[in-house]
């Protein structure tokens, strides 16, 4: 037999006394700048050497040398913090007439950020 009681739905609230997330830190958003920077050419790589791990170094010295980002203008900038010690950016490029995204990540070590991961999203 079937219940003519309607059914009943669960409304779900956000929590008020959940915060939203903590903007990145000061030091890792000018890490951030700096990085954008050295892609335009306007910041020696040499500055940047001790804040990137090996690969991050070799992804943003590659894009210098392309010089395809010499004339980019940097749209919006996104940060996350998926734990306490890292960073997570992404960041709109125009190039040209494109709009490209990069994609940052930024992990604390014993006395300041590095960059770990460097990327460029373009179509091929």
């Amino acid at each position: 037999m079937i219940s003519a009681r309607p059914a009943t739905l669960a409304v779900v609230h956000p929590d008020p006394a959940a915060s939203p997330e903590p903007p990145a830190p000061p030091q890792a958003m000018a890490l951030i700048t700096a990085l954008l920077e050295a892609m335009m050419g306007r910041r020696p790589l040499h500055q940047l050497r001790p804040h990137l791990d090996l690969a991050a170094f070799g992804h943003l010295a590659c894009y210098v040398d392309e010089g395809a980002f010499r004339r980019m203008t940097v749209g919006s900038v996104r940060t996350q913090m998926p734990t306490g010690r890292a960073v997570e950016a992404s960041v709109r490029l125009r190039c040209a007439s494109r709009w490209i995204s990069c994609v940052i990540r930024l992990d604390v070590g014993q006395r300041a950020w590095r960059c770990t991961d460097l990327t460029v999203l373009q179509p091929s």
